[in-house]
């Protein structure tokens, strides 16, 4: 198979996400363009959703 022509798609991304991310890292006062403080709001993100969905 030849690599150079496939085409990479990019992961859908979510804007709820994305913006409840932003929101969490400003209401803790960090920067969302930090990469551990959007590493650690998504982890807070998605523990929320995981509780949600139980």
């Amino acid at each position: 198979m030849d690599s150079t022509n496939q085409v990479v798609n990019p992961v859908p991304f979510d804007d709820a996400q994305w913006f409840w991310c932003t929101e969490w890292c400003k209401k803790k006062g960090l920067s969302p363009y930090d990469a551990k403080n959007w590493a650690d709001a998504k982890f807070e993100y998605l523990k929320l959703q995981e509780k949600n969905n139980d």
